[in-house]
């Protein structure tokens, strides 16, 4: 993997990262499929849309900004997991949503009911500003299922560790995932209780105590997921008078570090990135082990009775505007060329203080999970929950 020098990632910053992200071999999108198709009347006139998404992706910013800008009418439904999203769109029989927002990764296990429809590309022109390097990579992380595109990324972010700057100070390369299982955090931490074990593997992966291949290895197979998980558990048991509080989803991070007395945690980024731009005592760093990367996606239920204005969610989404409002009222990240000018500079200070030092070039990228997986980790999830 090439290098960078200290001169350079003090420089990093979210398009400098795609940018050398496609330059490290993950592909060129090509134009050649955008015809002159244009969605009739779905930007210019009232019509209703039934988004099915992630809390922090229903904030009222953005969905003002959508509806100000096409005339449709959005109602929103959410839910806290991919698992949730899955169960509620098989129970519906994929009817009374137009657009879902899987984790990329995850569509391949949604597709074994067939819960979503094939995209047309070419209903989408503003898919001209999506970073080269997220359409490819995209394709093998489950957005392309039998040679069909089914996603497309909406966001990208991480999951690493939080700590009350009130009371710690952490310098990069120092942080790990580690870090919040030593003796002084009983009682201090909080996690989510099944991605909780990739960061133990990291951790116990980078010490040599259990060796996983940066915990590629047990994606590999169910033996090999097992073999993994079963030191993993036997850890995590022992430490786990540390934690004060499991979190499930966004709201449950200003739980954590503003009313249950946690110091230090595995979180994602967004709630903490907009709890820092509001003056709260939190920072998010990436730990030295990599911080856990994943991409969420757009895409469209089978049974979507409002078609036209599912495109038009895609492709207002492509705009560098929307994609703005996102990173700025979310925290995450957007895969959308020329979003970066038109963020502030608290949002760009977060993003440096996040990933100083070489942290971009050590992200540690979810992959395709296989059907047996997500049932596997929910079993050591419910293990180490009820011990």
């Amino acid at each position: 993997m090439e290098k960078t020098s200290k001169k350079d990632t003090n420089s990093l910053t979210r398009r400098s990262f795609i940018k050398k992200s496609t330059a490290m071999g993950l592909g060129v999108y090509a134009t050649a499929g955008m015809g002159p198709w244009f969605i009739k009347d779905a930007l210019s006139s009232s019509g209703n849309l039934n988004l099915y998404t992630w809390p922090d992706y229903s904030k009222a910013e953005v969905i003002k900004a959508f509806e100000k800008s096409t005339g449709i009418k959005v109602k929103v439904t959410n839910y806290s997991s991919n698992q949730e999203c899955m169960n509620k769109l098989r129970a519906a029989r994929a009817k009374g949503f137009d657009i879902a927002q899987p984790s990329i990764t995850e569509i391949a296990l949604h597709m074994e009911f067939e819960l979503y429809q094939t995209i047309n590309e070419s209903k989408i022109p503003n898919m001209k500003n999506l970073e080269p390097s997220f359409y490819e990579s995209s394709k093998k992380q489950g957005g392309v299922i039998n040679g069909k595109r089914i996603g497309l990324p909406y966001d990208w972010g991480t999951e690493a560790i939080t700590f009350n700057t009130d009371k710690l100070n952490y310098k990069y390369g120092e942080l790990s995932f580690g870090t919040m299982w030593e003796p002084e955090f009983i009682q201090k931490v909080t996690c989510r209780p099944h991605s909780v074990f990739i960061g133990a593997g990291l951790y116990l992966d980078a010490t040599g105590q259990v060796p996983s291949n940066r915990m590629y290895d047990t994606y590999e197979s169910e033996a090999k997921m097992r073999k993994v998980y079963d030191e993993i558990l036997k850890f995590l048991i022992s430490k786990k008078k540390n934690i004060k509080m499991f979190w499930n989803n966004a709201q449950d991070h200003q739980l954590a570090f503003l009313q249950n007395g946690c110091i230090i945690g595995q979180t994602w980024d967004g709630p903490i990135m907009t709890m820092k731009k509001e003056g709260k005592p939190v920072t998010y760093m990436a730990p030295k082990e990599g911080a856990m990367t994943w991409v969420d996606s757009m895409s469209i239920v089978k049974n979507a009775e409002n078609l036209e204005q599912a495109y038009a969610f895609i492709n207002w989404a492509y705009t560098p505007e929307a994609g703005a409002i996102m990173a700025k009222s979310t925290g995450y990240n957007s895969p959308v060329i020329g979003v970066d000018n038109l963020l502030d500079e608290k949002t760009k200070q977060g993003f440096k203080d996040a990933y100083p030092g070489n942290a971009l070039d050590n992200l540690w990228w979810y992959p395709n999970e296989q059907p047996w997986f997500v049932p596997a980790r929910t079993e050591y999830r419910d293990k180490f929950q009820a011990a």
